[in-house]
């Protein structure tokens, strides 16, 4: 993997105004929101859960996964471009040029996760145990690599004019549908049928674990890592696939 290309994709998908946008400043806005949507100052759900530190998780996941499925509009673009088949020319590998996608999918995570972090601290004073907030923390970013892997998937397989639709929408349907926005706790039964079919319930789940003695955690991490291993493969085939058509 080349340091050097690593630091430049960082550097350009810092700079993008949607990336802001969607993956840092919109997360922490509804987190906000939410909490007093849902009840705040102290308030929990019936399971005894507190509502804020919920929030908290599933804004913190929701910009996450934003996050990590926008890299894959990068992809697209260098794929409609040109700029892939001017990789192939280099010596760099067709797996250090997914792996350093993958990478920057899961760093330029990890802001998003600080910043939701940060305001269920100080602003809705979410408190948790040092281990509790390592697990929070380290549990969502983790979370984030099966999306990083859909990203990819995605841009690989997109055209790059409708990759900004298909995108927010992707990342709008799983939020809904995942438990982030509407959360598992107060879903009716029918709701929460169709949230476990969703990778992002099964990454709020494994988020929350830090929370609570949460049931689910085994089944999250199967789920997730089921979930990264088949988008990981597809994208492979599908970069090989396109570098033979090219």
């Amino acid at each position: 993997m080349n340091a050097q290309y690593l630091l430049l994709e960082c550097r350009r998908i810092m700079r993008s105004g949607r990336f802001l946008i969607f993956s840092m400043v919109m997360p922490a806005v509804l987190f906000v929101l939410l909490v007093g949507m849902y009840g705040g100052n102290g308030s929990t759900y019936e399971d005894g859960s507190s509502v804020a530190a919920a929030m908290m998780v599933s804004m913190g996941a929701f910009g996450a996964m934003s996050a990590a499925l926008s890299t894959g509009a990068r992809v697209a673009v260098e794929r409609g471009n040109g700029w892939q088949r001017q990789l192939r020319l280099t010596p760099m590998s067709p797996a250090s040029y997914l792996y350093t996608k993958l990478i920057v999918a899961m760093l330029v995570a990890v802001p998003s996760i600080a910043l939701v972090s940060v305001l269920g601290a100080t602003v809705e004073g979410v408190s948790l145990s040092a281990g509790g907030w390592v697990m929070a923390t380290a549990g969502l970013w983790l979370g984030a690599i099966p999306f990083a892997a859909l990203g990819l998937l995605i841009g690989l397989s997109i055209p790059a004019d409708s990759l900004p639709s298909v995108m927010g929408l992707s990342s709008m349907v799983l939020g809904m549908l995942g438990g982030m926005w509407i959360p598992a706790q107060i879903a009716p039964d029918w709701l929460s049928a169709i949230m476990k079919a969703t990778p992002s319930y099964w990454f709020t789940q494994l988020g929350q674990s830090a929370l609570y003695d949460n049931k689910n955690l085994l089944t999250a991490i199967a789920v997730l890592a089921a979930y990264t291993i088949v988008a990981g493969l597809l994208s492979a085939r599908r970069f090989v696939t396109s570098a033979q058509r090219a």
